[in-house]
C-alpha cells in the first residue's frame, strides 16, 4: 500500500509518497497537488514495471547465451 503526504509550502502545497523516492508534487491547492501526485505514482511506477520487463528480458538473454 502506497500513502500519500501533504504539507503546506509557502503558497503552495507539497504532496508526495514516502514508499516511492523522488516521487513528488506541488500544486496551489491540495487538490491540485494530489491529482499531480496521482500521476506521478502512475508514471513511477509504469517506469518501474518497465525497468523490470527490460531487467528480466536481458537476464533471459543471458540465460539462453549461456546454454
Amino acid at each position: 500500500m502506497l500513502s500519500f503526504k501533504i504539507e503546506k509550502d509557502g503558497d503552495h502545497w507539497h504532496a508526495f509518497c514516502p514508499e516511492l523516492p523522488g516521487c513528488h508534487s506541488f500544486g496551489k491547492t491540495k487538490e491540485v497537488a494530489i491529482s499531480h501526485l496521482k500521476n506521478a505514482v502512475q508514471l513511477y511506477l509504469e517506469d518501474e514495471i518497465e525497468e523490470q520487463c527490460l531487467f528480466d528480458s536481458a537476464e533471459s538473454d543471458k540465460k539462453i547465451a549461456h546454454a
